[in-house]
């Protein structure tokens, strides 16, 4: 029954998304205008779209090695994958997807402590890389003629990447602090779930943040930050393919700055994938810097088609195979797998 309401709410976003904002938007009036898309710009954002998660594995196996787990690179794809599929189709879905893929790394013998860890600092790296390039569109922008709805687009985001990076910090510089509000959070949601140990909390809360400190500093760290960029990089160049496949070029500034507002607005679990979400902050950032309204909404849409429906079928694809290989069952390897 959960799943059953689950995919109606999911089906019923997607069509308030896809059929309202269009008729918003105005294409309903000027689609004759846009008929001209160019197919093969298209089709390099599907391979630059490709190129996006190669790295986002990348990433999460270079931290999985750094934390002394390595991994091939097809199961860190399949894992990605996998996880990406189940995460965007049910909402809150992000635990889920760390239960998928802590399921299919415990096949190979890596804990499922590791696997927590290796996905906390695999965001945390990626959250990193994502306010430098807000930081770098942001400054790509300055002297141009914005409109005030972008200004306070811009504003929220930048106050959201203000508190973010002030996170990051603490958590690097002062684990015991982080010990502490792990215990006091804990202390709470013990109210709720008494099975939960404000001690053994406030443990694995400290030696994350030491973890995180590590991860933050040497060849490790500039290595995961080389993916972690690659990654956010090439899926910016997914969505500007799509502008140029209707003859339109925004330009690096306010793309990546409705980018990564987009994104860190759909931080906040609202919809499976931040679906509806991520779709009105790009929408109204890129008319925000001038873009024809109707131009907007439909690359918007196109590279979300690119970016998170078409996903889903490799997506689908790695999660059954990762559930049929050998293992599976719960049977754990005694010794992690190394890469090959």
């Amino acid at each position: 029954m959960r799943w059953i309401v689950h995919g109606v709410l999911l089906v019923a976003l997607v069509a308030g998304i896809f059929g309202l904002l269009p008729r918003l938007g105005g294409l309903t009036r000027d689609a004759a205008g846009l008929r001209h898309a160019r197919p093969v710009f298209l089709a390099a954002a599907v391979v630059a779209q490709a190129v996006s998660l190669g790295s986002y594995a990348q990433l999460y196996r270079q931290v999985l090695a750094a934390l002394g787990a390595r991994i091939r690179f097809r199961l860190a794809a399949d894992v990605i994958l996998a996880t990406f599929f189940v995460s965007h189709l049910t909402p809150f879905g992000s635990a889920t997807g760390t239960l998928v893929n802590a399921s299919a790394l415990e096949t190979d013998g890596i804990p499922a402590a590791t696997t927590g860890e290796a996905i906390a600092l695999t965001s945390l790296t990626s959250t990193i890389a994502l306010i430098i390039l807000f930081g770098t569109g942001f400054a790509a922008t300055a002297g141009r003629h914005v409109s005030h709805q972008y200004l306070v687009l811009a504003g929220v985001a930048l106050f959201l990447v203000v508190i973010v990076l002030a996170t990051v910090l603490a958590v690097g510089a002062h684990p015991a602090i982080v010990g502490r509000a792990g215990r006091w959070a804990a202390s709470v949601a013990r109210h709720v779930r008494p099975s939960i140990d404000p001690d053994k909390a406030a443990q694995t809360t400290t030696r994350l943040a030491s973890l995180a400190r590590t991860a933050l500093t040497g060849r490790d760290f500039a290595v995961s930050s080389g993916f972690a960029s690659g990654n956010l990089l090439f899926d910016l160049l997914s969505f500007d393919l799509v502008f140029l496949a209707l003859r339109y070029q925004p330009g690096f500034g306010p793309l990546a700055v409705a980018y990564a507002a987009a994104n860190i607005a759909s931080a906040i679990p609202l919809t499976p994938g931040g679906l509806g979400v991520i779709e009105v902050t790009l929408v109204a950032v890129a008319v925000g810097f001038g873009a024809p309204r109707a131009t907007a909404v439909l690359a918007v849409l196109g590279y979300r088609i690119v970016e998170f429906w078409l996903p889903l079928i490799p997506g689908a694809i790695a999660y059954i195979r990762l559930r049929l290989r050998p293992g599976a069952d719960g049977k754990t390897k005694p010794t992690a797998a190394n890469a090959a």
